[in-house]
């Protein structure tokens, strides 16, 4: 891979980079100075919004702060709207051509944007397949096992970490996808993974480097694992149902 100029920069196309906190006080001030100070000082008109989804601790004051000091934009909500609903507010919210989303917690290695910007121009949708991961056994079966039924249920060969959290993706995917009645509840990634490339869009995956959060996972705790996998199951039957016929574009490996 190439990248051009000393700051890794392969073009200047601006992004909106996206994150989405719910009480992320210990972390969340330290991650998005890292994150604006990587790639939103780099690339000029660059914007990075944070949708807050009804914190209960300190996070609304502490993006408040950021807001002034650095420019964030902060979407706040009194009430909590859900992970999909914060996200598809800030994705509307945008204004730039390429937006670019990071899971909070301190999982992602900033830094590592630049691979996926480097490659924009080939993809409408990259992924940041996470590697090295020194999470649990269990959740790493997890994810082995969802994205091995995914491919094998669609027949989509690409798809290896469909849920990642690490992803850069074009206005056509806004439109096109995002734009729609999105039917899951959780893994929302993973559909929009799958919508992409029914509809003939181009899909790519990165490996990037994966940290494991400390603490009780926020985005998926043990308790609601089980529900979780039912509905995601059941999201898979409607989704393929809806495809059924039409023409798949697979991007090439």
């Amino acid at each position: 891979m190439t990248y051009l100029g000393n700051d890794g920069v392969n073009g200047n196309d601006p992004v909106s980079l996206i994150m989405v906190a719910f009480n992320e006080a210990e972390t969340i001030e330290a991650e998005v100075l890292s994150f604006h100070r990587a790639i939103v000082e780099r690339l000029p008109g660059s914007e990075l919004i944070v949708a807050e989804d009804g914190s209960r601790d300190r996070t609304p004051q502490i993006l408040k702060e950021l807001a002034a000091r650095v420019g964030v934009i902060h979407l706040t909500s009194t009430e909590r709207k859900g992970y999909k609903r914060a996200l598809l507010d800030a994705v509307f919210a945008a204004r730039n051509p390429y937006i670019f989303f990071s899971d909070s917690g301190g999982k992602h290695n900033p830094e590592e944007f630049w691979k996926l910007y480097a490659l924009r121009q080939d993809y409408d949708l990259l992924v940041g397949r996470k590697t090295d991961r020194r999470d649990q056994l269990y959740r790493q079966w997890l994810t082995w096992s969802y994205n091995f039924a995914m491919r094998t249920y669609f027949g989509f060969p690409e798809i290896r970490d469909a849920d990642s959290g690490f992803r850069l993706f074009n206005r056509a995917v806004v439109d096109r996808v995002l734009r729609r009645d999105l039917i899951c509840r959780n893994l929302i990634a993973s559909e929009i993974a799958l919508r992409t490339i029914a509809c003939g869009l181009r899909y790519g995956e990165v490996e990037i480097s994966y940290n494991m959060r400390a603490g009780v996972s926020r985005g998926l705790p043990p308790a609601k694992i089980p529900s979780v996998i039912l509905g995601a199951l059941r999201a898979m039957v409607t989704l393929k149902a809806e495809f059924r016929g039409r023409p798949y574009k697979m991007s090439e490996q």
